[in-house]
């Protein structure tokens, strides 16, 4: 079998890591100085800070690679339903749903290579479609495909209601996903509204250090601010990453 990619898996290349670490502790340094004005402390901070937020990112185009091909297979099976229910067979309903997905998608799209490869693999390896959904469905992790190639491998060649059956299962992975995006639709604005309130500190901090006179002359000099500079930058770190993690949704 053509060695497909395993989804739960980082797709980044090596420098596309360290050119977003290098990224990330530049900010965050930046981010950082605004609050305790002393350029080691902000930069040894920083990019050490860099290291988690790099791994948050890198696990964040995982997340966001696999959402975009589930709702990819979701087109996937409203065609191949409709190819089956147009009277052709499991192999020609996945070539015509390959044709769609075309129309819609470009050839380096996952769900477009995922079907060029089965249909590959079932007519130069003769390797049954269950057996290509399954691989499928296991490098994927995700559970729609999970609950479609279970079914799939069930009734492959052996129900003459194979159209209603498949029918019904893209309904239910259909619903369910639309189910999940009116939900991630309903919270944008609260997303939004948190990301503004985290932004606000360094806003504020900017201002009135650009006002001069003094303001914030005890914060960068003093133990004391020192001390509250830190308790706010951890209150900033942990706000942040609970609404990273808030806007996780599972149906």
């Amino acid at each position: 079998m053509n060695k497909m990619p395993y989804y739960n898996q980082c797709s980044m290349k090596k420098w596309e890591h360290i050119l977003m670490y290098f990224l990330f502790g530049i900010l965050i340094s930046g981010i950082v100085y605004l609050f305790y004005h002393i350029v080691p402390v902000s930069v040894v901070i920083g990019f050490l800070t860099a290291v988690y937020v790099e791994k948050m990112y890198a696990e964040s185009t995982v997340k966001k690679r696999k959402k975009t091909l589930r709702l990819q297979f979701k087109d996937f099976l409203g065609s191949m339903s409709v190819a089956v229910r147009a009277g052709n067979v499991e192999i020609y309903a996945v070539k015509s749903a390959l044709d769609d997905l075309r129309l819609s998608y470009s050839s380096k799209a996952d769900i477009v290579l995922e079907v060029e490869n089965m249909i590959l693999q079932y007519e130069k390896g003769g390797i049954p479609l269950k057996e290509l959904f399954e691989d499928f469905a296991d490098r994927s992790e995700l559970e729609d495909i999970h609950s479609f190639a279970a079914v799939y491998s069930v009734i492959e060649g052996k129900s003459d209601r194979f159209g209603d059956i498949l029918t019904q299962t893209e309904e239910i992975i259909r619903d369910k996903i639309e189910i999940e995006q009116e939900i991630e639709t309903t919270i944008i604005s609260a997303k939004s509204e948190t990301m503004v309130m985290l932004i606000m500190p360094i806003v504020i901090v900017v201002a009135m250090s650009g006002m001069g006179s003094g303001l914030l002359d005890s914060l960068f000099t003093t133990a004391a601010g020192h001390l509250s500079a830190t308790v706010a930058l951890i209150i900033f770190a942990v706000s942040y990453i609970l609404a990273v993690k808030s806007s996780d949704i599972e149906v």
